[in-house]
């Protein structure tokens, strides 16, 4: 798979986890462990985001896997 092909999943899956839909999900004025779940679940979101940047920007000059 090429470089461009994941990047552009990677821009559809932050596209979903951030839409008001995935969000409505955690709107709830619940706490986990004192904070609201929402903020938690932006947080995790962004941060699975970056990581999966980061694995996809690691990869060869041509889209190649890392060895």
């Amino acid at each position: 798979m090429r470089r461009g092909e994941r990047l552009v999943g990677l821009l559809l899956l932050a596209t979903f986890l951030f839409s008001p839909v995935a969000i409505g999900f955690f709107q709830q004025p619940a706490l986990v462990g004192g904070v609201p779940a929402l903020l938690l679940y932006v947080f995790a979101a962004w941060a699975l985001i970056v990581v999966l940047l980061a694995l996809v920007a690691r990869g060869g000059p041509d889209g190649e896997d890392p060895p």
